[in-house]
């Protein structure tokens, strides 16, 4: 059973961290011209990359993520 629940793990890690990838490549970096938060080494963008993934964790949907952030910045 261990390596069942290793498995789902593993899964659930993957499918957050493309979402987490989707999500930061379609934002523009606030300092960064032109740059993707995804791209993006600024501070504001690694700040903004754990928001996302919390997010992701806290179990909201990409929508639910976008209007977040769109309420909050």
């Amino acid at each position: 059973h261990g390596s069942i629940i290793q498995s789902n793990s593993i899964w659930k890690n993957t499918v957050s961290k493309y979402i987490q990838n989707k999500i930061t490549k379609n934002l523009r970096c606030l300092i960064c011209q032109g740059q993707s938060v995804y791209d993006s080494d600024s501070e504001f963008a690694t700040s903004l990359k754990l928001v996302i993934k919390n997010k992701i964790d806290e179990g909201l949907s990409e929508d639910q993520i976008y209007k977040f952030l769109t309420e909050k910045y």
